[in-house]
């Protein structure tokens, strides 16, 4: 409701309760409609009446301690009968989550005073503070050691909220409305906790709080184990580990690839994990070189439009120790296709808004041309692209055509295209007689309804000839 009819609203609500109630005392209290955060002001209106009079008293009270009104508005009905409404302004303290906000009316014609009485916990909203701590932590952490991260969620209410983990950008536990406890203030906190394993390479975990329809409050930590330390005369021994040098795009497959040397025996493993789950049937060879082992493992990898936020594990053990582990990112390797659309909108008769939709792209760079009838606009700027939940990007393109001038059909095309590949572009076509109708320019031959109409008359034309075969047979038969 906009704040015209609220006051329209309140003014006339004394005059409907004074209606409605036929001559009986009332009184009603109202605060705001949305949760406010302590620091904020928030209005409260108690309504009373009728009076035969108008000497009557508002006291204002939080808690015990009375409160200033800032306004009163007096209402007369036509019946000479008074009723009065009494604004007063609050200001939200966290604490208020136990406070209470009372209006007291005094009148001689009550036999006693009328009173009404709101929680502050029901305006309040109190904002969380949230950390994650690790148990065991620091340099106690060693590699696939399983770890507790426990989210802390500190003085917050309503005590309904929503709590979810993150690995690496990807939604692993979500928790609706988790146990809370109580503090002296009135607010609430929680913990929760997950259970993780510590890698070499490094897992980020975030944790993610979410309040009604506010913004969400998170933070994030680093999961990482110590590196083992080397034995007294051990080398480090060289490794090579990469991948493809061009980028592919999702339903292909990547290979990666680990060489070594320098083992002293031939007891060498490699595993190969993505998003922390074993891929399948790596290539491992360990083959003598001098008096050391040399070691190649190789894997494919399949690529998916949501890999951007997913890693690979290269893991190798020797003697049954771990030796080396490395974390590679898939973005590196991944290309997304953008999907292009045209829709139109007419903001007025002599006006349609053309915009250009380019959805769920990676990487981010790409570069966006318009065009009216194989001509590039002059001056069209580069939009500015969003990134999505799931790593990948999105942008739109508006552009204000004149669709009053005469001429023969006009196509606007919206042209996007990531690095050296080939553009993708869908179209709009503008017609004099103001009908706009969309199709991608890449759609090959005549419509679908033509294809159907042509297909029509062939099969009637063939079930015909079918017909006047057979009854020249039958008839020859029959002679």
């Amino acid at each position: 409701m906009t704040a015209a009819p609220r006051q329209v609203l309140g003014s006339l609500l004394p005059t409907l309760l004074l209606g409605l109630t036929a001559g009986q005392a009332f009184i009603t209290l109202m605060g705001p409609s949305q949760r406010a955060a302590p620091g904020n002001s928030v209005p409260f209106n108690c309504t009373a009446g009728p009076f035969s009079s108008w000497d009557f008293n508002v006291t204002w009270m939080k808690d015990r301690d009375e409160y200033p009104a800032s306004a009163q508005h007096l209402v007369t009905d036509n019946k000479g009968n008074y009723s009065i409404t009494s604004k007063v302004w609050v200001t939200l303290a966290r604490q208020d989550v136990s406070s209470e906000i009372t209006c007291e009316v005094t009148h001689r014609d009550l036999a006693e005073p009328l009173h009404k009485t709101m929680n502050l916990s029901q305006v309040l909203r109190v904002v969380p503070t949230v950390k994650i701590t690790t148990k065991p932590s620091g340099a106690d952490i060693h590699v696939q050691q399983r770890v507790n991260l426990t989210c802390h969620v500190s003085h917050f209410h309503p005590p309904e909220l929503l709590l979810t983990w993150m690995e690496n950008g990807h939604r692993v536990q979500t928790v609706q409305s988790p146990r809370v406890t109580r503090n002296p203030d009135g607010t609430c906190s929680l913990e929760h906790t997950w259970q993780a394993e510590a890698t070499l390479g490094g897992t980020e975990f975030a944790c993610w709080v979410l309040q009604e329809d506010q913004p969400a409050v998170r933070t994030n930590i680093t999961l990482q184990a110590q590196a083992p330390r080397l034995r007294k005369g051990r080398k480090e021994h060289p490794y090579v580990l990469q991948g493809p040098l061009q980028r592919s795009e999702p339903g292909r497959s990547i290979q990666l690839t680990y060489t070594s040397s320098g083992f002293s025996t031939r007891q060498v493993t490699v595993t190969w994990l993505k998003n922390n789950h074993k891929l399948p049937t790596p290539q491992t060879s360990v083959h003598l070189s001098g008096d050391s082992y040399n070691v190649t493992s190789s894997v494919l990898v399949p690529l998916q439009a949501d890999d951007v936020l997913s890693h690979v594990l290269c893991h190798v053990q020797h003697k049954s120790n771990m030796f080396f582990q490395k974390t590679i990112a898939l973005d590196q390797y991944l290309r997304v296709p953008p999907a292009v659309t045209v829709s139109q909108s007419s903001p007025s008769s002599d006006l349609v808004a053309v915009t250009c939709h380019v959805q769920r792209f990676y990487p981010q760079s790409i570069h966006l041309t318009w065009l009216e009838n194989c001509h590039t606009f002059e001056g069209a700027e580069q939009p500015t692209s969003k990134q999505n939940s799931d790593g990948t990007y999105s942008l739109e393109s508006l552009h204000l055509v004149n669709a009053s001038l005469q001429g023969s059909e006009r196509v606007l095309t919206c042209k996007a295209q990531q690095e050296a590949q080939p553009p993708i572009r869908a179209n709009l076509i503008l017609s004099t007689a103001a009908h706009v109708t969309c199709k991608p320019i890449e759609s090959p031959g005549p419509e679908m309804p033509a294809l159907i109409f042509v297909a029509f008359l062939l099969g009637l034309k063939v079930l015909l000839l079918l017909s006047f075969t057979v009854t020249c047979i039958h008839r020859r038969w029959n002679l």
